[in-house]
């Protein structure tokens, strides 16, 4: 063993800042203690009696960590870093044994079955009485258990007989020492005021966990409302012709991404961008993998995507769509770069947006093409309404919060009316100098000691606010961290060793926390996982974490900077820019250059004497991120060096690196707990990495295709978290040897891979897929395989496609008989399954059901009944699709007052071809089924033709291919619960919640006289009606749609025989087909018509060229005054001509119209169109000749038109931005592209793309 390094002079921290150890120093002193008791017998007497010294010691010591954690001491002194180097060698003693032990029970028959329950708490609640420090006292029975009785003392020398235990005997005389030393330089030093808190007492609050990000627009609504204004009608020729970028500036932590954040979660930016893309940059643009990454990611919609062409990937996502992409922190770009990112999102829709957050106005001129958005401090009194809005919380009497929208009440508070705790608040307020991270990280802090005067008068009154911004940090932040409970402070401590620029997953950062030992409950029952889980969420809503979309997370510059500096020398990152003198008492080393020498040189490689007294024999923790250096085999062989030395590492990072092997130095590293290779090429991995015993985390995603596991690899009998691809973990052969195993998304039956197996894998938690349940050897099946997985909560069992023959229905029904998994679970998936009823466990109103919010059955087509599932007392969810066998769903009450499905918030049913019917008795029930129901899909069902009525709380309803012959009605009663009816209760009324409707292609739809159309007076909340392919309906109802108050999109297409006459002016968004203009379509000058912004006229064929006359004398058309957008798709008898009164008109589309500009010579009347789009007309022989005479076009898109062959003769259009030709035949390219031909008519346009290649650019 190392002896403990002497350390170098650290930069102090503040006064009464609280040590960040306290909390590691006490579990493994605890853990210590506790060892020793359980191997007393094998101990000698010095080492016995350096345990007895140690017990002795322990209140003293106890007392002295708390001082620290409180502040109370100097950090800087030799006895407190002497203890903690004391209590990290004996972290790698006890590792030893751990080790030792694994190693001996490896190959026998019950693997692991010794081993430490993974994720498991090991020991109890301390009985120490000091608050903070919720650390494990050792059992005081431990050793009198150990010391009476000779048959204790036989089975424990039996187990350690072959363990080496001189470390341990040293690091407990080691201990010892340190131990009392602390306690002799401290001993009357006693706590002071101590602000930690315990995470358990913050989780309690609900309210709190549900704050939002929203919080954070205090007193910016100009702003928001300034850029939502940017979004829908912004001037910007970038912008309307392509992407535009708006840029945010200000100093740091004034609320640039709050904002921004804000604004990408609005109502208007999702309905405005069906792509919405967050990117964290935090320093220079470069379009890296890793950005690439996250644009990927989201643009996905939150799905990992893997792809070897990053860039072909994100074409084909953007292809044709608006997004938003936001580029927070950006410090610096570079043209080429820039150009580069431009380039990848060519292919989207025009009217598209990047969002830069920067605090350099060089950078916002740089990129912006809108006016840059500078924010300032917030004024002092939007700045204390949000301090007392976290301070106070939401539902404090003394504050209402008003979100977006709403105007803040012009309020003067007077002074004298203020409470005691008001005034210490606005005290509190003027002191952290209108940054909104100060106020939202301190008054969480101080949320949930609202009450208690004393502490606000003491944190007020504190010295730290007499420092001002201590090593850049301000006082309120370094408060808020003085708040953390010593498990909180050492978890948020360790973020230190990220990069700036990472974005990271929770249970990437939990599993490191796990992997450091920094986790640890008072609960038994609870997984470290799950424990490491409320810390994360805690720190989160501490605003410590950031989140970021798509469940990612990242470190604020400003929480990055506390973190550490809290962490003082004990973490350190090596940079192209870095300093190479390393602390000799780092333990965790971040490597982010591709400077290979300088690397050498920084970690001393080669000039080091002894590799044991190296600095690198103490690092636990290892992230490398070098570049484009890492396939060299120089790498390697610095990482060989690395691996060699590094013997007490437990986190090691070498994600994304590229490489193609790994050395086989990397077996040393006995200690390592967490290995992250994800995102390089390996093709093989050695089998020296089984002997890795203690390795309890192991990433090999997106590597080499052909990556299988080691033959060994069910020697790494601690592994708790697996991530790989299907084949590779299909590939492992008796992997129920992986006993301790929490993470295994996908379980194929077949081969080496034996259902029963599953039985002894009772750890395994979150998601599990069971697939190819058809290949199980029923005469080895038994009951019960899944039954203890108590922490699983996502199942899906699936069978390859069934034959139909009764000796398979038999089989899969026996299989899924067996299948029964715990009472915990939340979602069940069942596909493909061939039997023709469902297993007994689902049939039972009570059992494994209940807890299930969430149930996908799909292709089960030979079931000709469903479950009782209505009477599922937590079902959610509910998807049913293709189940060919049920013709009729029966649910039926136990009880008169009994609701069927009553949280059922999300119904689908797809593809049941032979239901008739769903039925829910004929009982007078007074209640009724679905009161919560949310959204109603129902497809492909066309002989479905009763259904039951449906409630006020639905809001999305689509309908396609279904038999009804009328539509359901709304269940106007009132709701039967104080919850629904809050629901549902507008401005006093009963009015239902519904605002999406969507009837497609039900052809045996009559009217709509009886239907929940007709019930208007409930509608007041539908915004989009579409009714399309219905070939029977007709509109039956008096004044039509006027009544639909709010309605803003209405779709009536290809519905020959259904005529609307009335809608309400709020229509904004209308989409007919020609049949309803030839039959008139609406009366002239109706007030409705002047309301429509967007009209879109599709074909469709029930129109005949005899029906031509009719549209010639359309007079509404002349009405439509206030339309800018108007597109025509594949119409036979319109032409442009009939629109020559829509002077306002700014864009227009023609899309498979060949016809629609003969017979038009004079333009004058577009004098506002901006946009003219042309596609897949392909008899179109040619544009217009006058098309020069548009004085306002700036974009032309021309697409799919094969018989033109050139440019108009003359010209085009001299206010022309941006021309796009593509697939247009050889001929049109070759003239654009000669210089004596077309190629002078483009030569002034400002961005010219062919075939998506831009050959022109200005």
């Amino acid at each position: 063993m190392a002896p403990p390094q002497p350390s170098v002079t650290m930069t102090p921290l503040p006064p009464t800042v609280g040590w960040s150890a306290s909390g590691i120093v006490a579990a493994v002193l605890a853990r210590l203690i506790r060892k020793g008791l359980e191997l007393l017998a094998e101990l000698d007497d010095a080492a016995a009696g350096h345990l007895r010294r140690l017990e002795g010691l322990l209140p003293s010591v106890w007392r002295v960590l708390d001082a620290a954690d409180a502040g109370a001491v100097d950090l800087g002194g030799r006895p407190l870093q002497d203890l903690f180097d004391a209590a990290y060698a004996a972290d790698d003693a006890l590792d030893d044994i751990e080790c030792a032990a694994a190693v001996d029970v490896a190959g026998d028959d019950g693997v692991g079955a010794e081993a430490r329950p993974a994720g498991t708490a090991v020991a109890q609640k301390p009985r120490s009485p000091l608050r903070f420090l919720l650390c494990f006292s050792p059992p005081r029975t431990a050793g009198r258990a150990s010391s009476s009785g000779s048959g204790h003392r036989k089975s424990t020398r039996a187990k350690t007989s072959s363990i080496d235990l001189d470390p341990f005997r040293d690091a407990l005389g080691v201990m010892a020492q340190a131990a009392y030393r602390c306690a002799s330089a401290y001993e009357n030093v006693a706590p002071e005021k101590n602000y930690a808190t315990i995470s358990s007492v913050w989780r309690t609050e609900d309210a709190a966990a549900g704050e939002t990000e929203q919080d954070d627009i205090f007193g910016r609504e100009a702003e928001v409302e300034q850029i939502l204004q940017n979004v829908r009608f912004s001037d910007d020729p970038h912008y309307r012709l392509g992407v535009g970028v708006l840029p945010v500036t200000g100093d740091s932590g004034v609320g640039k991404t709050a904002l921004v954040h804000f604004v990408f979660d609005h109502e208007v930016s999702k309905a405005e961008f069906p792509v919405r893309m967050w990117v964290h940059v935090s320093g220079p643009f470069r379009l890296r993998k890793q950005l690439m990454d996250q644009m990927i990611h989201a643009a996905a919609g939150g799905q990992d995507r893997e792809a070897e062409d990053a860039r072909e990937l994100l074409h084909k996502e953007l292809a044709g769509k608006r997004f938003l992409l936001v580029l927070d922190g950006v410090t610096d770009v570079v043209d080429k770069q820039w150009g580069d990112l431009l380039e990848v999102l060519q292919p989207a829709a025009r009217r598209s947006l990047i969002m830069v957050t920067t605090e350099s106005e060089t950078v916002a001129t740089a990129v912006g093409t809108m006016p840059m958005l500078a924010l300032g401090p917030l004024g002092s009194d939007d700045y204390l309404k949000m301090f007392k809005h976290f301070a106070f919380g939401r539902a404090d009497d003394t504050e209402e919060c008003t979100l977006l929208g709403d105007d803040w009440d012009d309020v003067v508070e007077d002074e004298e009316e203020l409470s005691p705790m008001e005034k210490i608040a606005s005290e509190l307020a003027k002191r952290m100098v209108s940054l909104p991270l100060s106020a939202r990280a301190l008054g969480r802090a101080l949320c949930f000691r609202q009450d208690d005067e004393d502490h606000w008068r003491n944190v007020l009154e504190d010295k730290l606010w007499e420092s001002q911004d201590f090593c850049g940090i301000s006082p309120a932040l370094w408060l808020s961290y003085r708040h953390l409970d010593p498990r909180l402070k050492q978890c948020f401590a360790y973020c230190a060793v990220l990069p700036g620029d990472h974005v990271f997953r929770k249970e990437e950062l939990v599993s490191m926390w796990v992997s450091q030992g920094l986790i640890y409950s008072d609960r038994a029952t609870t997984s470290l996982e799950d424990t490491g889980g409320e810390f994360f969420d805690e720190l989160v809503q501490r605003c410590f974490i950031q989140p970021l979309p798509s469940k990612r997370f990242v470190m604020h510059k400003s929480m990055l900077h506390l973190a550490r500096a809290v962490a003082m020398s004990r973490f350190f990152m090596i940079t192209d820019e870095s300093s190479g003198d390393i602390p000799q008492e780092v333990r965790h080393l971040t490597i982010r250059t591709s400077n290979l020498s300088k690397l050498k040189s920084d970690l001393a490689l080669q000039t080091w004497s002894s590799p044991d007294h190296h600095f690198l024999y103490q690092v636990r923790t290892i992230l490398l991120f070098t570049g484009d250096v890492s396939e060299s085999d120089e790498f390697l062989d610095v990482l060989a060096h690395i691996f060699s030395m590094a013997k007490s590492v437990r986190v090691l990072v070498l994600s994304c690196e590229n490489i193609t092997c790994l050395p086989p130095e990397i077996s040393q590293l006995r200690h390592l707990r967490y290995l992250n290779l994800s995102g390089n090429k390996i093709i093989d991995l050695q089998e020296t990495l089984c002997q890795l015993y203690n390795l309890q985390v192991l990433d090999v995603r997106s590597n080499s295709p052909s990556l299988h596991p080691p033959d060994g690899i069910t020697s790494l009998i601690n592994l708790r978290h697996l991530y790989a691809s299907e084949s590779f973990l299909s590939s492992i052969s008796d992997i129920h040897g992986l006993s301790n195993l929490q993470q295994l998304d996908v379980f194929h039956v077949g081969g080496s891979m034996h259902i029963d197996a599953l039985r002894r894998m009772t750890q395994l938690r979150g998601k599990l897929h069971v697939g190819d349940l058809r290949q199980i050897d029923i005469s080895v099946l038994s009951k019960g395989i899944l039954k203890g997985m108590q922490d699983l909560n996502e199942l899906q069992l699936s069978w390859s496609s069934c034959d139909g023959q009764s000796k398979e229905m038999s089989k899969d029904e026996e299989v899924l008989e067996c299948l029964q998994p715990h009472d915990n679970l939340w979602l069940l998936r069942i596909m493909g399954y061939g039997g023709i009823k469902f297993p007994s466990w689902m049939m039972k109103t009570s059992g494994s059901l209940l807890n299930v919010t969430s149930m996908y059955l799909t292709d089960c087509t030979n079931c000709k009944t469903l479950p009782p599932l209505h009477l599922l007392p937590s079902l959610e969810v509910l998807q049913i699709s293709r189940m060919h066998s049920v013709t009729k769903v029966s649910t039926v009450p136990q009880r008169s007052d009994q609701e069927l499905f009553p949280k059922l918030k999300r119904l689908v049913i797809e593809t049941a071809p032979h239901c008739i019917e769903w039925s829910t008795g004929n009982s007078k029930s007074r209640r009724m089924a679905f009161p919560y129901l949310c959204e109603l899909e129902i497809r492909n069902c066309p002989k479905l033709t009763i259904f039951p009525d449906l409630p006020l709380s639905l809001t999305v309803m689509i309908v396609e291919n279904v038999g009804f012959e009328t539509l359901p009605r709304i269940h106007d009663k009132q709701p039967s619960t104080e919850e629904a009816l809050e629901a549902t209760s507008k401005e006093g009324r009963w009015t239902s919640r519904l605002t999406t409707l969507r009837v497609h292609e039900c052809h045996r739809l009559r009217s709509l006289g009886t239907s929940l159309l007709q019930q208007q007076h409930l509608l007041k909340s539908l915004q989009l009606l579409s009714i399309k392919n219905c070939n029977s309906v007709i509109c039956d109802i008096p004044d039509g749609f006027k009544d639909l108050t709010e309605l803003r999109d209405i779709s009536l297409y290809d519905c020959p025989k259904m005529v609307v006459v009335k809608f309400h002016t709020s229509v904004r968004t209308v989409e007919i087909s020609e049949c309803f203009v030839a039959q008139g379509g609406w009366a002239d000058e109706d007030p409705f018509l002047f309301s429509v912004w967007n009209l879109k006229i599709t074909g469709c064929s029930h129109v005949s060229n005899d029906q031509v006359s009719k549209i010639e004398h359309m007079d509404w058309l002349s009405s439509l005054l206030n339309v800018y957008n108007l597109h025509l798709e594949n119409t036979v008898l319109l032409r442009l001509y009939m629109f020559d009164q829509l002077s306002s008109l700014e864009i227009l589309e023609i899309d498979g119209c060949d016809a629609f500009c003969d017979d038009l010579s004079d333009f004058s009347w577009l004098e506002k169109l901006q946009v003219l789009s042309i596609r897949n007309c392909r008899e179109m022989s040619g544009l217009p000749e006058n098309l020069c005479t548009l004085p306002a076009l700036e974009e032309l898109c021309v697409q799919n038109c094969p018989a033109i062959e050139g440019l108009p003769v003359n010209g085009l259009p001299t206010s022309l931005k941006r021309l796009s030709i593509c697939n247009c035949g050889p001929q049109l390219t070759e003239r654009c592209l000669d210089d004596e031909l077309d190629g002078p008519k483009i030569a002034l346009i400002g961005a010219v793309y062919i075939d998506g290649k831009c050959i022109q650019a200005k």
